[in-house]
C-alpha cells in the first residue's frame, strides 16, 4: 500500500508540474501583444555553445550570412542542458517554451491536446503557442481542415498534421473513409 501511495503522489506532482508549466506557457502566449508579421518558419541553431532560436526566416538568413543576430532576447542558462539561449523574437521564445512544455507533458505520457468548437466548428491543438497565438488573434495562419470530419459532420480545423493524429486515436468511431 505505501508503494501505491508514492506511485500515487509522484504521478499527482509530476502531473500537477506539468500543468503547472502547460498554464504558465498559454498565459504567455495570450498576453503577447505583437502579432506575427509574417509566415513563422520555427528553427534552432546550435552555434558556438548557444542555441539560436528564429520565428523569422528572414532573420535567420541574415544570422546566416553574417553571424550576428542584431537586437534579440538572450536567457542565459535557459536551454535543455543548460546553455545560452538567444531568441530573435517574443514569437520564438513562446514557440520554444511550447516545445518544451510538449516535451515535458511527453515524458510524463500527457499530450498537449486541446479541443473545442467555435462558429459551428472544431478547432484541435496540440502546439500550446499556436493555441494562445488563435485565442489572441482569431486566426489559426497554417493549418489543416477537414470539411465534414467531426464525429457529427463538423468541419474540423486542425494546427498540425500530430493534431490530426492525436484527434483520429481519441475518436476511433471517425476512422471510416471520409
Amino acid at each position: 500500500m505505501e508503494k501505491l501511495t508514492k506511485k500515487t503522489l509522484h504521478f499527482l506532482f509530476t502531473t500537477g508540474i506539468a500543468g503547472l508549466v502547460f498554464c504558465t506557457a498559454s498565459q504567455m502566449a495570450v498576453s503577447t501583444a505583437e502579432s506575427v508579421k509574417e509566415e513563422s518558419t520555427y528553427q534552432e541553431i546550435e552555434n558556438n555553445g548557444r542555441t539560436y532560436v528564429f520565428a523569422s526566416p528572414a532573420r535567420k538568413a541574415d544570422f546566416e550570412k553574417s553571424g550576428e543576430l542584431g537586437k534579440g532576447i538572450i536567457k542565459i542558462g535557459y536551454g535543455r542542458n543548460g546553455e545560452t539561449v538567444v531568441f530573435d523574437s517574443e514569437d520564438a521564445v513562446i514557440e520554444y517554451e511550447g516545445r518544451l512544455v510538449k516535451e515535458i507533458l511527453g515524458k510524463v505520457g500527457i499530450k498537449a491536446y486541446r479541443e473545442f468548437e467555435k462558429d459551428g466548428r472544431l478547432y484541435i491543438f496540440t502546439s500550446p503557442a499556436r493555441k494562445g497565438n488563435f485565442e489572441k488573434s482569431g486566426e489559426l495562419g497554417v493549418g489543416i481542415t477537414k470539411i465534414g470530419y467531426g464525429q457529427n459532420g463538423e468541419t474540423v480545423v486542425f494546427d498540425s498534421d500530430e493534431a490530426v493524429k492525436e484527434y483520429d486515436d481519441r475518436h476511433p468511431q471517425n476512422h471510416v473513409q471520409k
